[in-house]
This record gives C-alpha cells, structure tokens and sequence, in this order.
C-alpha cells in the first residue's frame, strides 16, 4: 500500500491525530498535578516536543519496524484505538444519550471507519480537512466565557513544587502521545515538499496554541479545587454559557467531537494500514474487517466508567513508550547499521 501526501494534508493528518481524541480530556490531569503553574509546564513540555519533532525529522528515514516492533505497534495500536472508542462512548452516554445501547453506539463510531477503510486511503486522508471547523466554533464559544475568567486563578505560579512539574510534564507530554504517527507518515510526504524549518515550527505552535488555549480557558473560568470534581472541564464551561440561538452549547461541541474522533479513527486506521500492508497481502479486506471486530469487542468491555478512570491513570505512560523510547532506540539501531528506509524499500 502507497500513497501521496502533501504538506498540508501530512500536517492535517498529525493535527488530527495530536487532537482528535484528546482534546475534551487533557486539560484536567494537566491541571491537577501541575497546579497554578500547569500552563508554564505545559510551554515547558510543547518545546520538548518541538525539539523531539525537529529530531524526528532528521532521523525519520532510520525509523524502520521489524517483526517485533511492528507487532508491538500494533498491540499498542489496538488497545489505543479501542480505548479511544470506549472513551467516546462514555461521553455520548453521559452528555447526549445516556439509554442508548453500547452496540449502538459502537456501530456509530465503527461503521464510518470501516467503509472509509475499505475505500482508497485518498478516503482517509481528504477527510481531515473539515477538522477546521471544529476549531474555529470552539474558539469563538469559549471566549464567550470572558466575562466569567478570573485571572487570579493563574496566581502565585511558584506554588508548584518539583512533584508538581514532574506529573505535570508527563501529562503535558501525554498531549503529543502520537508522535510516533509522524515518523511513519513523513516517508509518504512528496519529495518536493519542504516540512523542516519554518514549516514545522508554524505546525508545531499552532497546535501548542490549541491545547494552551484550553488550559488556560479552564484554568480562567474554574478554581483550581473544581478540577478535582470535573474530568471534561471543556464541556462544563460551554454547558454553563447561553446564546440566543442555542440553548445547550455542549451538546452541539459534543456532537462535532464525535465527527472529529470519527475522522481521527480513520486516520488512525489509516496508520495501521500503512504498516500493515506494506508488503502485498492476501484477504486485504478481511484483514481490516476483523481488525474493526477486535476493537467492537475491546472497546465493548471496557466502555465503563471505573475502567475508563483507572486506564486515564496511566495513560501518560503511551508517550514515553511509544511516542519517545522506542521510536529512539529504532532510529538509534538503524542508524548504526546504516540502514534506511529508502534501503527496505528496494
């Protein structure tokens, strides 16, 4: 399988990928272990990040999966997208549609990836681009919260002690928790694409301002002792704002968050189908119809609150493994053998 991107559909693609499933759930976990200084943490962590993506792009050629890390990948890979799924059910049930049955609304959110999937990756890859929608409604919404922010809330910023930084970071870090998305579609980029330089840097900064805007929009609006009482801080600030033309502001950002984590899906099995049909193989359609049933199943058990929190505890652990460790040691060990990507292509 091979396809073509852009600049701009590749960076679509990473921004989706960055945002899509994360986007209603990181400010809290940030914010309760970073405190007054969690939004300081997280500019912290975005120019770690910065300085991780402009390595990656140096060294993307080294990054090449063998049998074992692709199928630890791909374990990975199935897990995340299953949670993913049950997370997104969780918010459906609680926000909109608390009696609709857990079948249902995994074939809400399956069968749309699975007939993107089964169609040409161009499918995939052309869908991401009304993700800008999402953006800019969110936006213009939340800053109709300005007369409610209290700025006293970012105040005093040294209270943070280093536990504070330290959780914070890994948290903050865990925003970014696909990195390793950009190591396997940057091959596909046009040759005569530039992405080093100026190109990533404004890649980077306009989605290290989307999640700032939201740490500090919730940081504004709630009291810090709040975030211990809310997991989707987002969601409580628009339900608390009225319009004349809309009565319930959340409900309509929720059903846009689930198009988007639907797209983000896509994408994401977009991903997984590039490492797994590199070579020609047989029962290609199969192969993604039963992928789609392992995640109905996965996702169906664990689509439950207690298991949703208890698996948010530790899911800052993705990033360090998946997003940093392993894609360094696979460039590292490429690296030394002299071995490339445009080697195991031929």
């Amino acid at each position: 399988m091979n396809i073509q991107l852009t600049r701009i559909q590749f960076f679509i693609i990473i921004f989706t990928l960055f945002t899509g499933f994360v986007y209603i759930s990181i400010q809290t976990p940030i914010i309760s272990h970073g405190k007054r200084s969690a939004w300081l943490i997280f500019i912290a962590s975005s120019i770690f990040i910065y300085l991780l993506l402009v390595f990656y792009e140096k060294t993307y050629k080294y990054f090449i999966l063998g049998k074992v890390t692709t199928m630890i990948y791909h374990l990975y890979w199935l897990f995340h997208l299953s949670f993913a799924v049950a997370y997104s059910m969780y918010i459906v049930s609680t926000w909109i549609s608390p009696y609709t049955p857990k079948i249902a609304l995994l074939f809400l959110f399956l069968l749309p990836s699975l007939y993107a999937s089964l169609s040409r990756a161009e499918t995939a890859v052309n869908v991401g681009i009304v993700f800008g929608i999402f953006i800019f409604f969110f936006i213009f919404f939340v800053l109709n919260a300005y007369e409610d922010f209290e700025f006293r809330n970012l105040l005093p910023i040294g209270e943070s002690g280093w536990k504070d930084w330290m959780w914070g970071s890994l948290y903050s870090l865990n925003a970014y928790r696909n990195a390793e998305c950009y190591l396997i579609l940057r091959k596909f980029v046009m040759k005569d694409e530039k992405i080093s330089g100026m190109p990533l840097f404004i890649f980077i900064f306009s989605l290290f301002a989307m999640f700032l805007f939201s740490i500090l929009s919730v940081m504004l609006y709630f009291s810090m002792e709040e975030f211990n009482l809310i997991s989707e801080p987002i969601l409580y600030l628009l339900h608390a704002q009225e319009v004349t033309f809309v009565k319930r502001l959340d409900l309509i950002f929720v059903f846009i968050w689930v198009f988007i984590t639907i797209i983000t899906l896509i994408n994401y099995i977009l991903v997984v189908r590039l490492v797994h049909f590199q070579k020609v193989r047989k029962f290609a359609k199969s192969r993604i119809v039963i992928y789609h049933l392992f995640i109905f199943v996965i996702a169906y058990f664990i689509a439950k609150f207690e298991s949703i929190q208890m698996i948010r505890q530790y899911y800052w652990i993705p990033f360090l493994v998946f997003g940093l460790l392993l894609p360094i040691l696979i460039i590292s060990w490429n690296k030394i053998r002299g071995r490339t990507i445009f080697d195991s292509s031929k």
